[in-house]
């Protein structure tokens, strides 16, 4: 409980990025660990050796810090968690690396905190350009290492963070080492102003099952250790100094939620069935091992997505065939006979070069996905030959990411006839692999109905064919009021896709925030789609949802909005119509907010 106090400072409230569910009322820990200062010093020629050999004291001090860290994860997250910290090992073990420091010792007579710094630095500048939000994150890799190589040179040790209270802990951008670090008993709920659903932040605290929000912003500047807090990361929201009245209302949803929360489907379900009988498949998105133990905890029909961008922690190191197929196997085994959909590499653009000279003024628009497939075929052809193995081990399916048009389908089919013949006149174990175009650009909208013809699956990518069809960088804050899932342009390109594959008698696959998105989810049912792929822990309540609704309805719903002009209209539509006939389903803080009143809320909390 937080204490009545009558000077206590006025309620503020925040807005973010929801990457973990919950709501929690408790105090503030404010945890900074911020970016050392360090300070360049002119060393003599003769002190360049003993530098060098502090630098690589300190290296070894940080991989054996490491070494305990990823231990306490396991032990406290399992191991599927303590895999973050190999990635910090590889870098701490990269030659070219520590060779490029040494040598920057050496040539600037640089002591060798100055020279982590700047060659650290120059590393984060080149993953801050990139527009891939999950490549992007990992400079918290970088970030981390580097700090805790500065420490090691320092002498300096942070002691364990021991949690005497039931608290939020809060930070300007929480370093994955510093969470392993925590002792986590007491925690209730993580808050960063920075951050992304895929930082390994959100990946912990989704492991750990204990609500968690980024991309607050200011919140760190204004949070007190102490100060009473409330995480509402269902409704993306965080209250500072929660008055009486937001106490009591946080306190009687916990008890109700409590009360109402739904026991979690057994494994292997994965069938949402509406009030007339329509059968919605429900499946899973996955990339990293976190994420495996959630596809059985919520009955998902197998995967329906997975992004195999995961297993290329170092950037700029491809994956052996070997290594690929054992990971490719594990995926295959976990899916079981629902089988999955394994996503050729989205790379390219600024993630496929060496150097920052190598990166693209528009990597979004550049040489990536199925085009730097095509183009690398070395790159393209080892992971079809990892799949197309491990697909002997459980089903396997290929998605070929932002096809343009047949042309990009029917060249990379080739591809993989070709590496399946070597296989099988190599004796290898091969398993059937069916072959989807991902529909996430409009140019792909436009000739769907000639793309169902030469694949055997289609997969909407909701999240970049928002992006794509509305143009609007979906990483980018400025221009977030203008990336509307609910823009007529885009269920208009979503009911064409869907109708497409019906007459080509595909499958299609609807994925992303959208699929994930109650609320939203009701809409794509209405507009035809029956087979949808979401975060693991969000079934449960698509399902409840779904169960809860008539399919007629929805469809009725759907013609409404692609009658529509505007996406506010649309969302009007929804407001109405969902609160009419679903209320007990759709409370009015779950429904699409009024754009225009965002923007009003917006404006006034930036000016308080």
């Amino acid at each position: 409980m937080i204490a009545d106090a009558s000077s206590k400072p006025a309620e503020r409230r925040w807005q973010g990025l929801s990457v973990s569910e919950g709501l929690v009322l408790g105090r503030v820990l404010r945890i900074h660990r911020g970016t050392k200062h360090v300070y360049p010093a002119r060393i003599e020629v003769g002190d360049v050796a003993r530098e060098i050999k502090r630098f690589r004291e300190a290296v070894d001090q940080a991989k054996t810090q490491l070494l305990a860290i990823k231990d306490r994860a396991a032990n406290l997250m399992g191991q599927d968690h303590a895999y973050i910290f190999d990635a910090h090992l590889l870098m701490l073990e990269d030659r070219k690396l520590s060779e490029e420091i040494e040598n920057f010792i050496t040539r600037k007579r640089a002591n060798a905190e100055w020279a982590v710094k700047v060659l650290g630095d120059r590393l984060l500048s080149v993953y801050a350009e990139i527009k891939d939000d999950y490549l992007r994150e990992r400079g918290s890799d970088i970030e981390d290492v580097i700090h805790r190589v500065l420490e090691a040179l320092s002498g300096e040790r942070p002691a364990y963070l021991d949690l005497v209270e039931e608290a939020v802990i809060v930070s300007e951008d929480l370093l994955p080492s510093a969470v392993a670090e925590l002792d986590l008993g007491h925690a209730r709920a993580i808050v960063t102003d920075a951050g992304g659903w895929t930082s390994h932040t959100a990946i912990i605290a989704r492991g750990l099952g204990i609500p968690a929000m980024v991309g607050l912003e200011d919140l760190c500047q204004h949070a007190r250790t102490g100060d009473g807090i409330v995480v509402d990361s269902y409704n993306s929201e965080v209250v500072l100094h929660p008055s009486n009245a937001t106490i009591a209302q946080c306190l009687a949803e916990i008890q109700r939620r409590a009360g109402a929360r739904p026991a979690a489907p057994a494994s292997g379900t994965g069938i949402a069935l509406t009030s007339d009988g329509l059968q919605v498949r429900l499946r899973a998105n996955v990339e990293l091992p976190a994420e495996f133990a959630g596809v059985s905890k919520y009955g998902a029909l197998g995967i329906g997505l997975y992004r195999s961008e995961f297993l290329l922690a170092q950037p700029g190191v491809m994956l052996s065939e070997e290594k690929q197929y054992r990971a490719y196997s594990e995926v295959a085994e976990l899916a079981g006979e629902n089988g999955a959909v394994v996503r050729l590499f989205d790379l390219g653009g600024d993630k496929g070069g060496d150097s920052v000279a190598d990166s693209e003024r528009n990597p979004a628009l550049g040489l990536r996905a199925i085009r730097f497939c095509l183009l690398n075929e070395t790159v393209l052809r080892t992971q079809v030959r990892a799949i197309i193995r491990a697909a002997a081990k459980g089903q396997l399916d290929i998605v070929l990411p932002m096809v343009a048009d047949v042309s990009d389908v029917m060249r990379a089919r080739e591809i993989i006839t070709q590496e399946r013949a070597k296989l099988e006149k190599e004796n290898e174990d091969c398993g059937p692999v069916r072959v989807g175009a991902m529909i996430e650009v409009p140019s792909a909208v436009f000739t769907a109905e000639k793309i169902a013809r030469v694949v055997d699956f289609f997969e909407l990518g909701t999240n970049d064919l928002v992006q794509y069809v509305l143009a609007v960088d979906r990483s980018n804050d400025k221009v977030a009021d203008w990336f509307r899932s609910l823009h007529p342009a885009v269920l208009e390109s979503i009911s064409r896709t869907l109708k497409a594959a019906r007459d080509a008698a595909i499958p299609a696959i609807v994925c992303g925030e959208m699929a994930s998105t109650p609320a939203y989810a009701v809409v794509l049912v209405g507009l035809g789609a029956t087979d949808l792929s979401m975060t693991p822990s969000s079934i449960p309540r698509v399902t409840r949802v779904l169960n809860g609704i008539d399919s007629r309805d929805a469809v009725a719903i759907a013609t409404e909005c692609l009658a529509c002009a505007t996406a506010d209209e649309v969302e009007e539509i929804v407001r109405e119509r969902f609160l009419a006939r679903w209320p007990q389903l759709f409370p009015p803080r779950t429904l699409p907010a009024k754009k225009t009143q965002q923007r009003v809320d917006h404006m006034q909390d930036r000016e308080r």
